[in-house]
């Protein structure tokens, strides 16, 4: 058995090569916690009985799994959804057999040809066997690579375990062997049950996982699986398309011509490599290119499933088609020849493509649009050549040609434009708005003309209405699609004139250079560059809460508004705090503090933005009383049994200030007793009473930072017995 061990893995790793078991898992691991390993878990009923089914994908797991064995539970499902308590399917641990166990099968199992894969062979030497390989793995000597002979014995472990695998998918024998398959007959026929599976090993770098499974007990019916397969009828090939499940390890496809005889078409298994269950679309194809075009042809796909046997998914009947589409026309510029026509003309290759059907000729105002067919019925394959009587006058006119086949593949021309023949000029623009800036630049905005054709403007200037106006702008160019749309222009002036006004009219061109009459003249006026009077700042009223300001306006006409400023002594950038109308005199400033003194000044400010000097600076500094809120609603409530006296009372929020208690004992006077330096406190607690028995008496008093105080609370007594 040994000596075939080398034809037997050269034949698997042929198979394994395009293939993975269904098996596939992702592993997440926290760095914090044992690596969790993971168990495939899947079954299969027959009403008489129940097929479970599991695997590991990780050499470690498989390793740990066979020293301890596979634990599966089975609890029935109820109706309601609700299930029994859970107990053992088998006493003992489900393992690999034994070596003595594999020895009696070897000896007692009939012939088997040498040519067909041994799955049990391979099950026993890379499953059963790897054991042994594993201890025969020593560290590498230090000639040898470390890290490279690490990662190759991880390799071969991991290679080994997927060989096993893949036996055990293909041989119940060999799954049972390897402790992965149990037939569970104590079930009943239509009932529910819930299967769990686990391994009974912890460290503190594994653990793993439970899996579950629910199944209801009936009869297997491989009809079930029966899909409906979709195809791809391409040029030359022939593409089939099905469904994936995870309960298939493999597929294959089969042809025939007569839907008689089929022939299997792949060499190996099918199934595109997964990483994960749910990192794909589940649709699996197998590309047919050995065909030929508009011959049928049946095609029966079939998946092995991990239980070692084959079921037909589904079957369909296709054919190759020519999806060629036929050689691109080449349509030089339209020609509008007539008022009403305009003649296309198109050339293709001398002779044409022997399936070429005919043409179509698509019109669209846009060049990248939809293109639909202006005629109706199709042009023949000799047509070189159409006349359009339908095109629109009042819109652009784009026209391709689409070339079609005997098999309805469509190729269409490049978009070309015709130029219709034009002698009416657009309407004259018309201004909506123009304006100067205190550096001579002009902006001129104009309405936009309605034409389809227009293709841009032209605009003229003159010092006076009755002068000649010259062309000072030209927004137009018959290869632009962008100056078309060009509304607004911009032109700079000189401002050191007398002449108050400039004055502007304009044009549009169409693109046939046909020319609109003119415009109506618009005037922008220069603007003002002498700044205005500066406002006089003569006097100032001051209070606890704001200060009053009061002013003498800037006298200049074109004044628009005045601006506050203030800032203080320690601060050098003036704030602006207030903009005022024209002829405001006076101004109060609320947001200020006391014994704080601040500067103020004053500017003016015209319609064009022209600034005048700044004002005389004045000072001023609201005065402070020092007197702070009441405190209200003082209460004590006293606990004579833990003599513990609580103060509590109502103060407005404010900010720097604290609160002083004061006490007094019998008759004597009221002094300090504790300084509470939070602002936020409304509350505290007394239980020093050295002096004993007697009357005790309270009073609060409100502070801040600045030797402000309020009012003290009345006295408010308790007795301590």
């Amino acid at each position: 058995m040994n000596s075939g061990i080398n034809k037997i893995i050269k034949l698997l790793i042929n198979t394994v090569l395009l293939i993975t078991i269904f098996f596939s898992l992702s592993i997440a691991q926290n760095n914090a916690e044992p690596l969790k390993l993971k168990i495939a878990f899947t079954a299969r009923s027959y009403g008489d009985s129940i097929y479970l089914r599991w695997a590991v994908t990780n050499p470690t797991a498989w390793r740990l799994a066979k020293d301890n064995g596979f634990i599966i539970e089975k609890a029935k499902v109820f109706p309601d959804g609700k299930t029994e308590k859970y107990s053992k399917v088998t006493e003992q641990p489900i393992k690999p057999w034994s070596m003595e166990k594999w020895e009696e099968y070897f000896n007692t199992r009939p012939p088997k040809d040498d040519a067909a894969l041994d799955n049990e062979g391979v099950a026993y030497i890379l499953g059963i066997g790897e054991k042994n390989e594993e201890e025969k793995l020593n560290l590498p000597t230090e000639s040898e690579d470390y890290l490279k002979s690490i990662k190759e014995k991880r390799s071969s472990q991991e290679w080994a375990l997927l060989l096993s695998l893949l036996a055990a998918n293909n041989s119940l024998i060999a799954s049972e062997g390897l402790g992965l398959f149990y037939v569970d007959k104590d079930v009943i026929e239509n009932d529910s049950y819930s299967y769990r599976i686990f391994v009974n090993y912890n460290s503190a770098l594994y653990s793993f996982d439970t899996t579950y499974f629910v199944i209801k007990n009936e009869k297997f019916d491989p009809k079930k699986a029966y899909q409906t397969i979709s195809a791809n009828e391409n040029d030359g090939s022939i593409e089939i398309i099905w469904n994936t499940d995870l309960q298939f390890s493999t597929y294959n496809v089969e042809r025939s011509e007569d839907k008689k005889t089929f022939k299997r078409l792949n060499d190996s298994p099918l199934l595109t490599l997964k990483s994960a269950p749910s990192d794909s679309l589940n649709k699996d194809s197998f590309i047919d290119t050995t065909i030929i075009n508009y011959k049928p042809y049946t095609y029966r796909v079939y998946a092995m499933t991990v239980f070692a046997d084959e079921i037909l998914l589904g079957e369909i009947t296709a054919m190759g088609r020519d999806r060629t589409p036929p050689e691109q026309p080449y349509v030089p510029q339209p020609s509008h020849f007539e008022e009403n026509k305009i003649k296309i003309t198109w050339q293709m290759a001398d002779p044409p493509a022997s399936d070429l059907a005919g043409f179509y000729i698509g019109r669209d105002s846009l060049i990248d649009g939809s293109y639909n067919y202006i005629n109706k019925n199709p042009l023949p394959k000799t047509a070189r050549e159409f006349t359009d009587t339908t095109f629109s006058k009042n819109n652009y006119n784009f026209y391709t040609v689409f070339a079609f086949d005997t098999a309805g593949n469509l190729s269409s021309s490049y978009p070309v434009y015709v130029v219709l023949n034009d002698t009416t000029p657009p309407a004259p623009p018309k201004w909506k708005e123009a304006f100067m800036d205190s550096n001579g630049v002009v902006t001129l905005r104009l309405q936009p003309n309605k034409e389809f054709d227009l293709m841009g403007y032209r605009i003229l200037k003159a010092n006076a209405p009755d002068h000649e106006f010259s062309s000072i702008i030209e927004s137009f160019d018959p290869d632009s699609t962008e100056l078309k749309f060009k509304t607004e222009f911009a032109d700079t002036v000189d401002l050191q004139t007398t002449t108050k006004y400039v004055y502007y009219r304009a044009t549009a061109l169409d693109n046939r250079y046909n020319e609109s009459g003119f415009s109506d003249i618009i005037a922008v006026p220069r603007p003002d560059v002498v700044p205005p009077i500066a406002p006089v700042l003569n006097d100032a009223k001051v209070t606890e809460k704001d200060v009053t300001l009061f002013f003498i306006p800037s006298p200049s006409e074109d004044v628009k508004s005045h601006y506050v400023l203030r800032k203080t002594n320690e601060t050098e950038n003036w704030d602006t705090i207030a903009v005022l109308k024209s002829k405001d005199s006076t101004y109060t400033d609320n947001n200020v503090k006391q014994n704080i003194t601040y500067q103020y000044c004053l500017f003016a400010e015209d319609s064009s933005k022209l600034k005048s000097d700044l004002s005389f600076k004045l000072e001023a500094r609201p005065y402070y009383l020092g007197v702070l809120p009441e405190v209200k609603n003082f209460t004590i409530l006293f606990d004579e049994s833990k003599k513990i006296a609580t103060l509590k009372w109502d103060y407005e929020p404010m900010q720097n200030i604290y609160f002083v208690i004061y006490r007094s004992y019998e008759n004597q006077p009221l002094v300090r007793y504790k300084t509470l330096n939070t602002s936020d406190i409304r509350s505290f607690t007394d239980n020093d009473f050295s002096n004993g028995s007697g009357k005790y008496f309270y009073s609060i008093k409100a502070f801040d930072n600045y030797s402000a105080e309020s009012k003290m609370t009345e006295r408010k007594e308790i007795v301590l017995k």
